[in-house]
């Protein structure tokens, strides 16, 4: 049950005050926190606050039945506060340029600072072959005991959310609406799913309907609560290009898996690996780059080690090739030997840039693996 003191009536009339992803929200609250007036009524505390005439009318015109009302409905559906100043916020969040000043998290919230985090991103309009990426990335990164980090809209998104819950593994659901607002929306069940585990977090009030404009804002957060961010793919005008420039900010990693030069799909994502994002062929890439940090935390065997009998084994592998990409399928059932290299797929009727994609695909399904000099091998 949250109980309304000044500093949260505070900070909520702030958040409410200027809205989502505000600059001078977190400014005057660093001006208020400063000089020790936030825990001052909010009247007095603007008052004596050095804040001009129209900044004060803003922050006036939030009347407290709002508040309350905000209060009742996170009480009413189970829906934490943590406010910036709070010991459980994200200390990786509260260090961005434009932090929220308040996270109404539902769920199990991780502990951010201790935990292998990760970011997976792609566009609503993904590909087959971004579809099963992201599902496959997600669900060995999951595996091996990272918690993952995605929106909450269809395409990319939903991808990553299945492929991490198919692997029994944590979400982190980043939300422009607000959360009961999510939770009413067409994606309810996956939204119970995550809840399992994980959680659910949007800086705007619970009720709230997210406008175009509140996706790119959201997208902050996603990068700051990330060690780093995946992009699966991304056209050239894309909010998926908008969380890589949010992670690149905030020097954070930012991996690309490489697409078909010519498809207008990848053109977004390709241009990140041109401007030296690191590329992303396989999961182990990402695990590389973390293991160091977490040693007691990922278990890269757990990503590729088959939970089943070498029966079920069997039969995921043949649900995993029923599951690929038309392309994907094509390639893997041209192989007629163990061992390959890309010039050797040449006769397929497909172009070069096709082939990488989909034998990237393959290797994000863990059907075949990469050997030193550009060869490729079934896997066993």
């Amino acid at each position: 049950m949250i109980t309304i003191n000044t500093s949260l009536h505070n900070i909520l009339t702030l958040a409410v005050a200027f809205g989502a992803g505000s600059r001078k929200a977190v400014e005057v609250y660093r001006r208020l926190s400063d000089c020790g007036n936030l825990d001052l009524p909010i009247q007095k505390a603007i008052e004596v606050s050095d804040l001009d005439d129209t900044v004060k009318a803003r922050i006036l015109g939030v009347k407290d039945a709002r508040i309350s009302g905000i209060i009742d409905k996170c009480n009413e559906n189970k829906i934490d506060i943590i406010p910036i100043y709070d010991n459980r916020y994200p200390e990786c969040l509260r260090n961005i340029a434009e932090p929220p000043l308040i996270l109404f998290v539902k769920g199990a919230f991780p502990d951010f600072e201790s935990e292998p985090v990760f970011c997976i991103v792609g566009p609503r309009k993904i590909t087959d072959f971004g579809k099963k990426a992201a599902y496959s990335l997600a669900r060995r990164l999951a595996r091996a005991g990272m918690i993952i980090v995605g929106g909450a809209a269809k395409g990319g998104d939903y991808a990553t959310h299945s492929g991490t819950l198919s692997a029994g593994g944590k979400c982190v659901m980043v939300a422009a609406d607000g959360i009961v607002t999510q939770m009413n929306s067409k994606y309810h069940q996956l939204c119970k799913d995550i809840l399992e585990k994980g959680c659910i977090i949007s800086e705007s009030p619970p009720d709230y309907v997210a406008r175009r404009y509140s996706f790119p804002i959201r997208n902050r957060i996603m990068a700051g609560l990330s060690l780093g961010v995946a992009v699966i793919e991304a056209p050239e005008i894309s909010g998926t290009l908008i969380t890589a420039s949010h992670a690149a900010d905030q020097g954070k990693d930012v991996f690309v898996v490489p697409g078909n030069p010519v498809d207008k799909e990848h053109k977004g994502s390709n241009a990140l690996l041109r401007d030296g994002a690191i590329p992303l062929l396989d999961a182990s890439d990402i695990f590389c780059r973390y293991i160091a940090d977490f040693p007691e935390k990922i278990n890269i065997e757990n990503a590729y080690k088959d939970q089943n009998s070498k029966k079920l084994k069997k039969n995921s592998q043949k649900n995993s090739i029923a599951n690929l990409s038309k392309e994907a399928q094509l390639v893997y059932n041209s192989l007629d030997k163990s061992e390959f290299m890309i010039d050797d797929l040449s006769g397929l009727g497909i172009d070069s840039g096709t082939i990488l994609s989909a034998v990237t695909e393959l290797e994000f399904e863990h059907l075949i693996k990469s050997l030193p000099g550009g060869t490729y091998k079934i896997s066993d």
